[in-house]
């Protein structure tokens, strides 16, 4: 890539630019590279628009040790007013057919049960990690698939859980790689997966802060779909910018690879 004055322009100074990190006249520059590349032009106007949503989000909530996430009450309703606007707006059971019995026993679990839970903090821990990661093109993760081995038997120990990596090849989607992250104060892991169109998805498992166990919770925001749940020690959530049922279908075969370690 190349701006009108012949210098290339990077992908670091493209990020540069979303980042209002570079000097005036190169900023320029850059800007005019991109008007004549409208394809680019608008995948750097997501970056710019992801960033703007994460900033929202960041600005509202800091993550800090699990003991400071808030006990989830059933108050407020502003899209951002709050653990517990988070918790039981979007809260939905969806419908399975002859799930395995933990599923089945969420199919019955009211919605406003289901939202006093607390498993409000997950659904946003995972939808930040999706939205800070899926625009990546050069470090979308930490280690990537052709070190699967390593990779899952490293994270599984930080997590304390160990685990193997769902195959999601009959979906069309395969392993990108994962990376370490904090959730809540504690190690958390992020798989990363990817189809033939470029579509990603992530599943963040994380230790859970106290919550009790919930069946499967959908909810969406900022454009991002999330599959959730909480089992024991450690909760799970799947995000992409796929509809629903996609991420439906992927989300029960991780749920079912995981049931079975």
């Amino acid at each position: 890539m190349t701006s009108e004055t012949g210098n290339p322009v990077s992908e670091d100074e493209l990020h540069a630019l979303v980042d209002r990190r570079l000097d005036v006249d190169r900023a320029a520059q850059v800007r005019a590279y991109l008007d004549a590349d409208g394809e680019l032009a608008n995948e750097v106007e997501n970056w710019r628009t992801n960033d703007a949503a994460l900033s929202e989000i960041l600005s509202a909530y800091a993550y800090g040790e699990a003991s400071d996430i808030p006990a989830p009450t059933r108050v407020g309703s502003s899209r951002f007013g709050g653990w517990p606007a988070m918790a039981a707006a979007v809260l939905v059971a969806f419908g399975l057919g002859g799930g395995s019995g933990y599923l089945a026993r969420g199919m019955a679990q009211p919605a406003g049960q289901v939202a006093d839970t607390g498993s409000g903090w997950l659904e946003v821990a995972a939808r930040d990690v999706f939205l800070t990661y899926v625009r990546e093109v050069r470090h979308p993760v930490e280690v990537d698939a052709s070190e699967r081995d390593h990779l899952v038997n490293w994270l599984g120990n930080r997590i304390e859980k160990p685990f193997t990596a769902p195959s999601l090849g009959d979906l069309g989607f395969e392993l990108v790689g994962g990376r370490l992250l904090p959730v809540g104060g504690k190690p958390g892991a992020m798989l990363m997966y990817e189809n033939a169109q470029g579509d990603r998805a992530t599943i963040l498992m994380a230790r859970n802060a106290g919550a009790r166990d919930t069946a499967f919770q959908f909810s969406q925001d900022l454009g991002v779909n999330t599959f959730r749940w909480i089992d024991g020690p450690l909760a799970y959530a799947i995000s992409g910018f796929l509809d629903r049922g996609s991420l439906e279908d992927i989300s029960r075969e991780v749920y079912a690879h995981f049931e079975t370690i």
